[in-house]
């Protein structure tokens, strides 16, 4: 036979189990809004019955409901998938981000880009091909050079500028993974110390590990295990973050970059010797954007691909423009002056110190030379060629006349000649016409050598004797434009536009920096894509794990009632059973008293 009062023990288990789950939903509640939180069930089970001996032999009866764990709701599965997701969007927002900024600093299309100012460089050539010898437009020539110059090195600082505010990045993003590793071994030494045993259930801090390990994920890619005990072991690029024994510390270390010499933060195993090479995460999106270089084989320019392209602009500045500019003449006559870079410098033979590979864009500069306020203008070489005289004959089987003085105009002119001859062909006589043949005046000199009356320069010609040679024939000199001719003037405008050039990968300069800023335009575009692609992902995969894990305050305002109605009945057993016990105790055996 069972205990009398054993029946009040079982309506007791009866409260206290509803009155844990009541608690267990009013904890849900109030973190409903906590980031993190996992939804938390109490686990009821039946107690262990009781024997009861009867003619028919054993019978067991039941004693009651007993707690056996407090679990919280999390699917593994959902949590590793997050984690991998959002180390690929913490990569993908960093690309968008330095792309954007990248972007910023060319500013294409608009009236301060660089391709603008390129064009009012050309421009600039193309009218100082119309009349070289104006100074007003061999000034303008010079000053949108200067603006040039100005845009290349305004977009080298700030690329430059990028590169230094991404290295103060890396350290505090590697700070924050020391920070997190940390956290998550203490919690990992919390959780093991109370789920020793295998009997409780740490929900809370294993929500705060969770949380944790959300944050890094978004910081660096992460592979997560469990162990028996309890602890979790992460992985970020094949070193041991985060482990039950303990955790590792990340340093940044500063470097110099080994083709450009500027200073780099590289992320290391603290004492370890080799970078690490993660595969997702801001610090590897941030590192991509820093370093990459499509020259070097990546899919996509970062900061440092641009720095090449206008360092490799630079080059071409240096060496191919300059080298069109040393084969003109400037108004004085002067060849073999640099557009470009310092007056002595011979570019086409200059190489950049080791691990100085920007040194194309430090050198780049107007020359000096051509501010100067005597003959800075003069220099800049707008013709091809000294005045020159063209020569053409009416007799083609009489002799062909020379010009055997330099001659130097300031305007066209044109001459005509007229000889006499002897019979055997000798040059007897010149007279010459400057206002096409209306007047004409004797030529001075001695046979076969004549100084043209009247010309600018003493031009002096010689038409030796030929027995072709006739009385009347008649030679007309062409004077060239002179210092008005802006014939490589053009062939300057045509080497930025036009022209190709291996230097620039077979292409013009035009077509060179056009094509980097499409580039730039599309990846940037193509990031904003994957970015997009890659949130609505985690939000999906977030929803998941709320329907999982999340609190439903409907559902939880159901279960409060279904337990409040159920400690209410376990309450009411009790008070029969109350009332059952005083008819026992004060009732029983009193009649005859």
């Amino acid at each position: 036979m069972s205990s009398t009062f054993g029946g009040l023990n079982t309506a007791v288990r009866g409260l206290y189990a509803q009155q844990a789950s009541l608690d267990t939903v009013g904890h849900n509640i109030s973190n409903a809004n906590t980031e993190g939180y996992s939804r938390q069930s109490v686990n009821l089970v039946t107690t262990n019955p009781e024997n009861l001996y009867g003619m028919y032999g054993v019978n067991q009866k039941g004693s009651g409901v007993d707690i056996a764990s407090v679990t919280r709701a999390r699917d593994a599965f959902i949590d590793k998938q997050f984690w991998k997701e959002s180390s690929t969007l913490g990569a993908g927002q960093m690309t968008v981000d330095y792309l954007s900024r990248i972007e910023g600093v060319f500013q294409e299309p608009s009236d301060t880009g660089v391709q603008t100012t390129l064009n009012s460089f050309w421009s600039s050539l193309q009218t100082l091909g119309t009349n070289a010898s104006d100074d007003g437009m061999r000034t303008a020539v010079r000053q949108r050079g200067v603006e040039l110059v100005d845009a290349v090195q305004h977009a080298t600082q700030q690329l430059n500028d990028m590169i230094t505010d991404s290295n103060t990045v890396v350290d505090i993003k590697v700070s924050k993974v020391n920070e997190l590793s940390s956290q998550i071994y203490d919690l990992n030494r919390q959780i093991v110390k109370i789920e020793t045993g295998g009997t409780d259930h740490a929900n809370d801090l294993r929500d705060r590990r969770d949380v944790l390990v959300n944050q890094m994920s978004q910081l660096v890619s992460v592979t997560v295990n469990e162990d028996r005990s309890g602890a979790y072991s992460i992985q970020s690029a094949g070193v041991p973050l985060v482990s039950g024994a303990g955790f590792e510390t990340l340093e940044a270390r500063s470097m110099n970059d080994p083709d450009y010499g500027y200073e780099i933060n590289k992320v290391y195993v603290k004492g370890g010797t080799n970078p690490l090479a993660f595969r997702g995460g801001e610090i590897q999106g941030l590192l991509d954007m820093r370093d990459n270089s499509t020259a070097a084989g990546d899919s996509k320019d970062g900061i440092k691909g641009y720095l090449e392209k206008l360092n490799t602009m630079s080059k071409f500045l240096l060496q191919e423009f300059n080298a069109v500019h040393k084969q003109g003449l400037g108004k004085d006559n002067s060849t073999g002056n640099n557009f470009f870079g310092d007056s002595a410098t011979d570019y086409t033979a200059f190489t950049p110190a080791a691990g100085n590979g920007l040194q194309w864009i430090s050198e780049l500069k107007v020359n000096p030379s051509l501010f100067n306020t005597a003959d800075g203008l003069s220099k800049i070489a707008a013709k091809t060629a000294i005045n020159n005289l063209t020569i053409e004959q009416t007799n083609a089987a009489g002799s062909t006349a020379s010009v055997t003085s330099t001659y130097t105009a300031t305007t066209p002119l044109n001459y005509r000649v007229k000889i006499t001859a002897d019979a055997s062909g000798a040059v007897t006589g010149v007279t010459s016409s400057l206002d096409g043949g209306l007047t004409w005046t004797a030529a001075t000199g001695t046979p076969p050598s004549f100084v043209l009356a009247g010309s600018s320069g003493a031009v002096t010609i010689q038409i030796p004797t030929d027995s072709h040679n006739a009385t009347g024939d008649e030679y007309s000199f062409s004077v060239s434009q002179g210092n008005a001719a802006g014939d490589n003037a053009v062939n300057l405008a045509n080497r930025l536009k036009v022209d190709k050039s291996a230097i620039l990968g077979n292409a013009s300069l035009d077509t060179y920096y056009s094509a980097a800023i499409g580039t730039l335009g599309v990846d940037s575009q193509s990031a904003q894509k994957l970015t997009e692609n890659q949130v609505t992902l985690i939000s999906q995969i977030t929803n998941w794990r709320e329907s999982i894990s999340g609190v439903s305050v409907d559902e939880e305002m159901t279960n409060m009632i279904r337990f409040q109605k159920g400690y209410a009945a376990a309450a009411r057993i009790i008070t029969t059973m109350d009332e059952m016990f005083d008819t026992l105790i004060n009732k029983t055996g009193v009649v005859g008293r």
